[in-house]
C-alpha cells in the first residue's frame, strides 16, 4: 500500500505546485497596483534600501543600478514625498501602467536638491504573485513653481524604477524617487 501512495502523493504535490505557478488570467485590481506604488514611496521615506528594492521588479532594466543610486541618495539628502492622482492607464494579467503625480521636497541633508513635481507613468509587472515597479516614465518634471526644470529628452524622461526625479544642473544631487535612469519606453497612448 505504501508503494502506491508515494507516487500518488508525488503527482498530487506536483499538480499543486504547478497549479500555484499558473499566471492569473485576470488583470490586477486597482487597489493592488496603487498599494505597490505607495509601498515604494513609504520605503523611500523610511530610507530602507531593501524595502525599496522589494517594490522593484528584479528584471527591471535598471534594477542593479537602482540600489546604488538610492543608497547614495539616502546618505546625501532627506526627502519628503507626496503621491497623488494615481490612475490605472492600462492593465492586463502581465503588465499594468499607473499614472501618478509625485512631489518631492528636501527636508534635510547636505546635498543640493531641487524640489520638484514629477508626472509620470509606472509600468508594473507581477513577480511571484506580487506586483512591482518595472519601469518609470516621466512625462514632466517641474519645480514647485510649475516651471519646467529641464527640457525633456528621451534619456531624462526615463527613470530608474522608483527613484526621485533627477534635477537639472545641480552639481551633485542624486536622483529623486519617482524616477532615475532606465531605457526609453514610448509614452502610453490614450484609450480610444
Amino acid at each position: 500500500m505504501k508503494s502506491f501512495l508515494t507516487p500518488l502523493l508525488s503527482v498530487l504535490a506536483l499538480a499543486l505546485v504547478a497549479g500555484g505557478c499558473q499566471k492569473s488570467s485576470t488583470p490586477p485590481d486597482q487597489a493592488v497596483l496603487f498599494q505597490a506604488v505607495e509601498d515604494n514611496v513609504h520605503a523611500l521615506e523610511k530610507k530602507d534600501v531593501d524595502a525599496v528594492m522589494a517594490t522593484i521588479h528584479p528584471q527591471a532594466p535598471s534594477f542593479e543600478s537602482t540600489r546604488d543610486i538610492i543608497s547614495e541618495m539616502f546618505k546625501a539628502v532627506d526627502l519628503k514625498y507626496t503621491l497623488s492622482d494615481l490612475k490605472v492607464v492600462s492593465a492586463t494579467p502581465d503588465e499594468a501602467r499607473v499614472s501618478f503625480v509625485q512631489k518631492t521636497e528636501k527636508v534635510g541633508g547636505e546635498a543640493g536638491f531641487q524640489n520638484n513635481i514629477v508626472q509620470g507613468v509606472h509600468t508594473l509587472r507581477p513577480d511571484n504573485g506580487k506586483w512591482k515597479i518595472y519601469r518609470t516614465f516621466q512625462t514632466s518634471v517641474t519645480g514647485l513653481d510649475g516651471k519646467p526644470l529641464a527640457a525633456p529628452t528621451e534619456a531624462a524622461q526615463e527613470a530608474a524604477p522608483a527613484a526621485p526625479a533627477a534635477t537639472p544642473p545641480a552639481p551633485e544631487p542624486p536622483p529623486t524617487p519617482a524616477a532615475t535612469a532606465a531605457p526609453a519606453e514610448p509614452a502610453p497612448k490614450p484609450a480610444q
